[in-house]
């Protein structure tokens, strides 16, 4: 087993370099195949032809730009129902009346200089602000900020206090027992929390030109996130679910320099992200008999990212494009441990250092070079290389398992890889009607302290794109990939517990690939057209005995859009995914005794319908219904009678209704009314109690299952 201790090697550095740098740095390549590509035009463009005197040109159709406007959004709505899972990702959770407000404004000046202004629901926790201003050609700058909540759990119950700290404690009276129905005081001592999380970005930038060859911008982004967690802390054998605080800052800078010339540029970027997590680890008191009487567990440590990277490209003649990229970067994380227990009745026995100390440096290359060899062939070759090189020391740690017992010496594991590859693309265009494209790929990956030393993967598909009216439009595309292992798969001497000798993890087991996928585009007429996308991929383990053997995916889309009249358009779909898959274990810790088949069922539907002038001038309105269903089957195949896991299901359906009048040229009302109702069956939360499992204290929470109505009125203002 390879387990050297990687670092950058002048051969290798050699390597990147020399694949980012020997296309000399150049840009992006949209090719014109009818172009003249001789030399001698290019030397002097444009010399010989008289130039026209735009002086005076004026342009009949532009508006005059000059000057201010916008609108303003005010109202208010209301929602029937409290649910966290309604509100994931828009803010309506709580029920009850809320703020609909949102405003934008530009202006532009007769010397070119702009400012935009833009805000939505502001009255929501979905609330976003922008504002971009300048002059054209020369500055510009923007500033940007943006809340997005999302869900954590339904109805959840915990027995823990100090929720929102990193300190949570059981009440005073608490019983401590061997399992959750021995716990005289839960029922009594379980409270209603609300878990969810909350995202802030703000952001601000400016960027600045010095006439038509250089290029300044400096960007900054601060992301906050805090809320809760579900995390689970355990003593052994028994373990409680946790509502674990979540306060964690990332701060991002990106400095950028770059020249233009007319053939040629080329780009400097650094970029800086630091992160900081100011809830960095969670105390709790241990509710169960067995074990110490508190646990500790760490959070997501302090760290931070830093990456220059180079970049640019040269088109050396009408027919010739190539690209580079160097990126150079390392992650360090040097975080102060936690003890190695809290637990009094233990010896501590001590750490090798007071922290990690880690650093990751990567380096990452690529090229790529355009020809188009006359009308009809265009050729694409890439090559790309990346190396991860994990720098941080081993060392000898003393294990103490969860907080109860000292457990043998364990050492860490720096993994590392290099990944080299290469691409070919080649697109032909047989004729107005038809279009060939094909392409390769080659990759290989060396590893560190891994199953496997170095895995080789090739790759091919082909694909036929034909015209055959001008209504019709069809694509066919056909693929496969191989991954093959360069030598043994051996499993790792100092895993503990050990693992099944005939285990093989999917990310690195021998693997074949097939992909199939077409695409149907039809116009009926003007205003009607149809279309169709299928896909299917199927992935086969055949060397794997132990873990997955296979896995299956096929999807297909049909849609219809059509305008019957001027005023009105209507839209529809449905889809369907399928996703299968088998595995394989073995309860004896030998051959594979048992198969687990899963089958997940995805089907959606969705349907639009928009008129305007309904009625009476001035009035429009619209209508989208959406239909979602899932189901996720588990067959257990154990050679012995076994009850059958129940399926997962998930069902949601979504109306929403608008209707705007415009009263006059700058004044508008609108009323929208939101239902949706979802339905769920999770057979890990449905009528699991905090004390359902013996040796697990739960949260209690519940699958999401709710029916709720929002309505809004808005009056929206143009000036």
């Amino acid at each position: 087993m390879n387990q050297r201790t990687a670092h950058f090697s002048p051969r290798r550095l050699s390597l990147a370099i020399a694949l980012a740098l020997s296309a000399s740095l150049s840009v992006h390549a949209e090719q014109d195949a009818e172009q003249d590509a001789s030399s001698d035009a290019r030397a002097a463009p444009f010399s010989y032809w008289p130039q026209a005197d735009t002086e005076r040109w004026e342009c009949s159709q532009c508006p005059d730009v000059a000057g201010t406007e916008g609108d303003v959004t005010a109202g208010v709505g209301y929602v029937s129902e409290e649910s966290a899972f309604f509100g994931r990702y828009t803010g309506l959770d709580d029920d009850g009346f809320y703020f609909l407000g949102g405003a934008r404004a530009t202006y532009r000046s007769e010397d070119e200089k702009f400012l935009d202004l833009e805000a939505s629901n502001l009255g929501l926790d979905t609330r976003s602000v922008g504002l971009r201003g300048g002059e054209r050609g020369r500055y510009r700058g923007y500033l940007s900020y943006d809340r997005i909540p999302g869900f954590v759990a339904e109805d959840p119950r915990t027995v823990f206090r100090g929720v929102g700290s990193t300190r949570l404690t059981l009440p005073d009276d608490w019983e401590r027992a061997n399992t959750t129905a021995g716990m005289g005081r839960l029922d009594d001592s379980l409270t209603d929390v609300s878990l969810d999380t909350r995202r802030d970005t703000l952001g601000a930038g400016v960027e600045f030109w010095r006439g038509r060859a250089w290029d300044y911008g400096i960007d900054y982004r601060r992301i906050e996130q805090d809320g809760f967690k579900i995390q689970g802390g355990s003593f052994l054998t028994t373990a409680s679910l946790l509502p674990v605080k979540v306060d964690r800052v990332t701060d991002q800078f990106d400095l950028r320099v770059a020249y233009r010339q007319q053939d040629w540029h080329l780009a400097a970027n650094y970029h800086v992200s630091l992160f900081n997590n100011k809830a960095d680890s969670v105390t709790w008191d241990n509710p169960f008999s067995l074990g110490g009487e508190q646990g500790r567990m760490a959070q997501e440590p302090d760290n931070r990212f830093h990456q220059l990277t180079l970049s640019g490209g040269w088109r050396p003649t009408a027919r010739w494009a190539t690209s580079g990229r160097l990126a150079i970067g390392r992650m360090e994380q040097d975080d102060t441990f936690l003890p190695a227990t809290i637990n009094p009745n233990l010896i501590d026995p001590g750490l090798p250092r007071s922290s990690l100390d880690g650093r990751v440096d990567t380096l990452s290359a690529n090229i790529r070079a355009v020809y188009a060899a006359g009308s009809r062939l265009t050729v694409t070759g890439e090559g790309f290389y990346d190396d991860r090189d994990n720098r941080t020391r081993r060392n000898e740690f003393v294990q103490v398992g969860t907080d109860t017992f000292i457990g043998p010496t364990r050492v860490n594991r720096p993994y590392s890889y290099e990944r080299l590859g290469a691409r070919l693309i080649a697109d032909f265009r047989a004729s107005d009607k038809v279009r060939l494209s094909a392409g390769a790929r080659a990759e290989q990956v060396e590893r560190t302290f891994q199953e496997v030393d170095k895995t080789e993967t090739t790759a091919g598909w082909g694909e036929i794109r034909g015209t055959p009216t001008d209504r019709l439009d069809m694509t066919l595309r056909l693929a496969r990939e191989e991954r093959r292992l360069d030598d043994d798969y051996t499993p790792l001497p100092d895993v503990i517990p050990e693992e099944n000798p005939l285990l093989r993890k999917f990310n690195l087991a021998s693997r074949d690939r097939d992909q199939v996928r077409a695409d149907i585009a039809y116009m009926v007429s003007d205003r009607v057209s149809l279309g169709f996308s299928g896909d299917y991929a199927k992935d086969d383990y055949e060397a794997s005995r132990i873990g997955l053997i296979d896995a299956r995916d096929t999807a297909y889309t049909v849609d219809i859009s059509a305008a019957p009249r001027e005023d009105l358009t209507v839209s529809a779909f449905y889809g369907r995914e399928r996703i299968e898959s088998t595995l394989a274990s073995s309860a004896a810790f030998g051959f594979p005794d048992w198969t687990a088949d899963q089958r997940d069922t995805i089907d959606s539907f969705g349907l639009t319908l928009e008129a305007r002038d309904v009625g009476r001038e001035g009035f429009d309105a619209g209508i989208d219904y959406g239909y979602s269903s899932g189901k996720g089957r588990i067959k257990m195949r154990t050679g012995a009678p076994a009850e059958p896991l129940p399926d997962l299901e998930s069902r949601l359906n979504t109306v929403k209704l608008y209707g705007r009048y415009r009263i006059s040229e700058n004044l508008s009302v609108r009323v929208d009314y939101l239902y949706e109702r979802f339905r769920s069956k999770d057979f890990t939360l449905d009528d699991v109690e905090p004390d359902t499992i013996p040796s697990v204290l739960t949260l209690g929470e519940e699958s999401p299952d709710y029916s709720a109505h929002s309505i809004g009125t808005s009056l929206n203002y143009r000036f």
